[in-house]
């Protein structure tokens, strides 16, 4: 609808043209007027935001179309402003040229009409408006973009991660090759594959990436591939999962070791055909997306197991990048402790002491708990009112850490030793064997860590508690009568295993 607090500046010679617009259109516009260049010129000083200009092409009582002139030098000082030029001239190749200097659109006094006039303001206002909300729209994804993509830089200049970044960086000239990256959890594989998307050809495109190990089993077809509505119970309208919301970019699946059978072969078909069809569809959507996959277990181990399939491993290894350890990279520690301390000099924020602590410790968690431990240091200092981090500020695990009774080579850290044969009963299936094995690993850590559950799952590479909890909840739905041997898990999960007496 015509807006009252849309300026419009009319640039005519004609007294009563300006007078004849003024009073057709007093409703719905504010007017300003300009009988000359001077006069125009110094309208503009004014005010540099008018909404629209109408410009007569016959300026200064002479036969040379000096509006015409103006064109492009308005369009060039002031992008912003749209230009309809206004004449009795009906000539179209003046139409033409004007058009071409920049005008948005014409109107020929001739042929004047009050609704194709109004209908004429209107839709290059609304242009103009829409051009700005894209602008800004541009900017605030821009925005987004450069905070992502500081989140996730990829800090190093260590030899291994010099490698690495030249690999990824060759790798990302192939946008169709399926990438998979592996390592320790907390090693950074989420950046490296964000510094795959930023390098490569499809760096403006979608960039998704989904935790599958942190999406419930019976949500995981549905958040990955969509589903159509009423295709379940709760399913009250049509979603797009995560492979449409990366089409024509990347999309990266962390954790793919952990996805059971069934999802398994729909990821294998889309590597083979790149379609993949949502839950209660009928048909078929064709897509294209990069696959970059992630995960912190051994694949191939996995396939011997029988708990991955051989065919999609095979798919998957057309291209692994290994990202090293953070204690396979220390020198790099003081470059990304830098990266989060970017305000300050980090050599003069950290004592030497609590430095060279921090450089040898072993971080079983890698960056994720160097993170962690960044801002448990600053709150330390804090509450001790001291100038720098130093040792007393450092988490208690690695003050006490001692690295000469620990290799620090690129040997991972020392993991509880794997059960006996005889210790694991000889009717168990695969899947309960593995759940047993990770139990003994929380069992055990719990134990260490005193029972603090954010501790534990650092030691242990999860995000959090909550993915401590979840996987615990997993396991007891699944295997409950596996719970009768891990009293303390038993004990500090209550709610969650609840064992029959």
């Amino acid at each position: 609808m015509p807006n009252k607090n849309y300026h419009i500046l009319i640039v005519d010679d004609d007294a009563e043209f300006h007078q004849q617009i003024r009073y057709a259109f007093r409703r719905n516009y504010v007017f300003e007027g300009a009988i000359n260049i001077d006069n125009f010129e110094k309208k503009l000083k004014e005010r540099s935001d008018y909404d629209l200009i109408l410009l007569d092409l016959m300026l200064d009582d002479t036969d040379e179309m000096v509006g015409l002139e103006l064109i492009p030098d308005i369009s060039k000082r002031y992008p912003n402003i749209p230009i309809i030029v206004v004449t009795s001239e009906n000539k179209i190749d003046v139409v033409v040229k004007a058009m071409k200097k920049g005008a948005r659109d014409f109107l020929s006094k001739s042929d004047y009409d009050f609704d194709y006039w109004n209908k004429k303001f209107q839709e290059v206002i609304e242009s103009k408006t829409l051009r700005e909300e894209n602008i800004i729209l541009r900017q605030e994804v821009q925005k987004h973009r450069d905070q992502k993509q500081k989140e996730f830089t990829f800090v190093g200049e260590s030899s291994k991660v010099q490698e690495i970044k030249r690999i990824l960086r060759l790798v990302s000239e192939e946008p169709d090759i399926t990438v998979l990256i592996t390592g320790e959890t907390g090693v950074g594989k989420e950046v490296a594959a964000r510094f795959l998307h930023l390098n490569g050809a499809r760096k403006d495109k979608p960039f998704q990436a989904v935790n599958l190990s942190a999406i419930q089993k019976t949500l995981l077809e549905s958040t990955l591939f969509g589903h159509k509505k009423g295709a379940f119970t709760g399913a009250t309208r049509d979603m797009e999962g995560y492979f449409n919301q990366a089409n024509n970019g990347i999309l990266m699946l962390d954790e793919i070791g952990d996805i059971d059978a069934n999802i398994q072969i729909k990821l294998l078909r889309f590597l083979e055909t790149k379609m993949i069809r949502p839950v209660g569809a009928d048909k078929d959507i064709q897509l294209d997306v990069q696959i970059v996959a992630a995960t912190h277990r051994d694949l191939k181990e996995e396939v011997e197991k029988g708990s991955f399939r051989a065919d999609l491993y095979q798919r998957l290894k057309a291209m692994v990048v290994k990202i090293p350890s953070l204690r396979e990279r220390k020198p790099d520690i003081p470059l990304i402790l830098q990266h989060y301390y970017p305000e300050v000099d980090i050599k003069q924020m950290i004592s030497p002491s609590a430095m060279d602590k921090l450089i040898n410790y072993r971080w079983p968690g890698n960056i994720r708990e160097l993170k962690n431990a960044i801002s448990y240091m600053q709150l330390r200092r804090k509450i001790f009112d001291k100038n720098q981090i130093d040792l007393e500020c450092l988490p208690v695990e690695i003050q006490e850490f001692d690295e000469l009774s620990y290799d620090m080579g690129s040997a991972a850290p020392p993991e509880p030793p794997p059960l006996a044969a005889n210790q694991i009963p000889a009717n168990l299936s695969i899947e309960e064997e593995h759940a047993l094995i990770d139990l003994r690993k929380i069992e055990q850590s719990l134990i260490r860590k005193n029972k603090v559950k954010k501790d534990v799952a650092t030691e242990l590479g999860l995000e959090n508690t909550d993915n401590l909890r979840y996987k615990i909840k997993k396991y007891f739905d699944k295997h409950p009568h596996l719970f009768k041997d891990f009293p303390v898990i038993c004990e500090s999960y209550k709610r969650i295993v609840k064992l029959e007496e």
